[in-house]
């Protein structure tokens, strides 16, 4: 009886001592239970407060990740959840998607006119970025399932709030259909590497060490089944499947987050994940499996955006080839690529973000469906123009924007890693990715040139709003700044990771 107590005093204490470095997540938590408890009343004035309501506790949750200070030198919980650098930025990264997707939200006519459910809207988007926070400091298989799980559950019924668009609603049906497939073959792999190593704990050396004196053939075996649900996360081939339906149903600042915050997240969990394969001697068949992956999801998204008809399709493929650019740095072990991985995820959640509010406006006040339907729109609205240019140019890679730097950090790092390797694959990623950046030159290209040098078939002159122009340029301020100074980004991330 006495041990018992024992073990308990001590468990609790080890949350009591832990409970600080969880600080974001029980504010968003804390925040998410306020917001579907006063959705329960029907007083108007109150229902109108509930989108500033969600913004506080965002603004709150990444103030306190900005300052740090509830976590010293990487605090484990329980050996389930590390708060280090790496955490600490991807926190930040997710509350800044969380703010601007409720910002976007705010200028949505579809949300506007959401008659049920606004208070559950906006607290699914706090449930999710508590999700991916929880993602990004999991260092425990266990729990990167449930992290993965409250992500997912939380993506599936936005993608369905809005209940009467018939889009919608398939878009939902198939996302939950494949997403139970991949974790239910995730989760079975997991439990491989649970029986080679004894422990859920990836981030330990005893796992890389029995990982090592298991059979070589198994062991890839479970890493391509636990890969199964980090590629879905971050639509990578072959679980990039739900991609353009989502994308295409779901309302706009909902596929802008899906764009950049589960990506984000299943980076990083990849990230983590990917360490004990570091040694290509003891993992040649993970590692080439990673890098057949990465190419494949590159050509992929590539190739299948050039045919798309639509801007919502086109952007979705556009997503997965980033997805494959992720996969291909990862690979570049023994560099410093740590860095450039995240220099890019930043870069990406404003490039993401600003495209898809352009797209936003294009569709709510200009009711375009098409790509065709842009003709001449940029004649018409320059500065809605310009600024589609600024995030297209930035999506390709191309100077002088952020969008350039983050691609050649992570060609750098490739190309470092093939120079100290010798390893085909590496080079066979870097050819790819550059000659793939010319793919993506001429399918973003698509939009600019509907929007200067065709002809504008209707004489409706619409003004832009204020609030939505300043958005754009907020967005696209840090791509300027970031391709001139990139060390402000890149010094900050290797103070985070020292920590």
């Amino acid at each position: 009886m006495n041990e018992q107590a024992a073990f308990l005093s001590d468990k609790i204490n080890a949350i009591l001592a832990g409970a600080g470095s969880l600080l974001p997540e029980l504010l968003l938590a804390g925040f998410f239970l306020l917001l579907v408890t006063l959705d329960l009343f029907k007083y108007k004035t109150l229902k109108h407060l509930l989108p500033w309501l969600a913004l506080t506790g965002l603004f709150a949750t990444l103030v306190v990740q900005i300052l740090g200070g509830y976590t010293l030198g990487g605090t484990n919980f329980l050996d389930l959840l590390l708060s280090d650098g790496l955490a600490q930025f991807g926190g930040i990264l997710f509350s800044t998607a969380g703010i601007f997707t409720i910002l976007l939200s705010l200028q949505n006519k579809q949300l506007e006119h959401l008659k049920h459910g606004r208070g559950e809207y906006y607290g699914l988007i706090l449930l999710l970025v508590l999700g991916l926070n929880l993602m990004a400091k999991s260092v425990n298989l266990l729990m990167v399932f449930l992290a993965i799980e409250t992500v997912s559950i939380a993506s599936y019924i936005l993608t369905l709030i809005l209940k009467d668009n018939r889009r919608s609603v398939e878009a939902g049906l198939k996302y939950i259909l494949y997403g139970s497939l991949s974790t239910g073959v995730m989760v079975y792999g997991m439990s491989f590497f649970y029986g080679f190593t004894g422990t859920l704990n990836y981030t330990t050396e005893g796992f890389a060490l029995a990982l090592v004196q298991a059979n070589g053939l198994l062991v890839t075996v479970a890493a391509i089944l636990v890969f199964a649900g980090f590629f879905f996360k971050i639509s990578a081939a072959p679980f990039h499947f739900w991609v353009p339906d989502v994308y295409r149903g779901a309302p706009m600042p909902v596929v802008a987050l899906f764009a950049t915050g589960p990506k984000i997240a299943g980076i990083l969990v990849i990230l983590r994940f990917v360490a004990p394969f570091a040694d290509s001697l003891a993992f040649p068949d993970v590692q080439l499996f990673l890098g057949i992956a990465a190419l494949a999801t590159l050509a992929i998204g590539n190739f299948t955006a050039v045919w798309q008809k639509t801007p919502r399709r086109l952007m979705a493929f556009s997503s997965v080839s980033h997805a494959g650019f992720l996969l291909a740095a990862l690979l570049a072990f023994g560099t410093n690529y740590t860095s450039g991985i995240l220099f890019y995820l930043a870069v990406l959640l404003f490039m993401n973000f600003g495209i898809f509010l352009f797209l936003q406006i294009a569709e709510d006040d200009l009711g375009v469906e098409q790509l065709e339907q842009l003709s001449g729109l940029g004649k018409a609205y320059p500065y809605l123009g310009v600024m589609a240019l600024l995030y297209l140019l930035s999506l390709t890679g191309l100077p002088p924007l952020a969008g350039f730097i983050g691609k050649l950090l992570i060609f750098t790092n490739i190309w470092e890693a093939y120079t100290l390797s010798s390893n085909p694959m590496l080079l066979a990623l870097l050819v790819a990715g550059i000659l793939l950046t010319g793919v993506a030159l001429f399918y973003y290209i698509k939009i600019p040139f509907y929007l200067f040098l065709k002809r504008n078939q209707t004489e409706e002159n619409l003004v832009i709003s204020l609030s939505n122009k300043l958005l754009l340029a907020l967005f696209a301020l840090p791509l300027l700044l970031l391709f001139f100074k990139p060390d402000l980004l890149l010094n900050w991330i290797d103070r985070l990771l020292a920590q």
